[in-house]
């Protein structure tokens, strides 16, 4: 594998696309990310450096059309990676706790038959009548969401 391609690699994973994001905002975003590294680093490490980074840069790493690849680009695609690795962990681990969370507020057991009774059912959207599961096929459904 060649440096391109392991450099494009490397900020794909970072930044994947997606139904919410498309290929454009993911560059947005990589660039954006690589210049707030480029700007902590010290002056003397961005003087020894033979270019900065630009859009124009990570769309050309982005797509494989860079015919080659620095040393450092390699680091800072490398540091943003595992920056991006420790943003997605911690939003896996927020997600995972506020699933534990509503799992436990609707554990089959004594608590469910006690929200049956006061009406809630299934988190609240149970209907009148047919005790909460679905309407009766022969009933006029004409006036519902009106």
């Amino acid at each position: 594998m060649s440096d391109a391609h392991y450099a494009s690699e490397l900020i794909q994973d970072a930044f994947p696309t997606g139904a919410g994001r498309k290929a454009q905002a993911a560059i947005g975003e990589a660039f954006e990310a690589l210049r707030r590294l480029e700007r902590s680093l010290p002056a003397e490490v961005l003087r020894n450096r033979q270019r900065s980074w630009t859009e124009r840069r990570v769309k050309a790493i982005w797509f494989r059309e860079a015919r080659r690849i620095d040393h450092y680009e390699i680091q800072d695609l490398t540091a943003i990676a595992v920056e991006e690795a420790r943003i997605e962990r911690q939003r896996l681990k927020a997600r995972e706790l506020r699933l534990e969370a509503f799992l436990a507020a609707h554990q089959e057991g004594a608590n469910s038959a006690e929200r049956e009774q006061k009406g809630r059912g299934t988190g609240g959207l149970d209907l009148p009548g047919n005790g909460g599961a679905f309407a009766a096929e022969d009933e006029d459904q004409t006036h519902w969401g009106m």
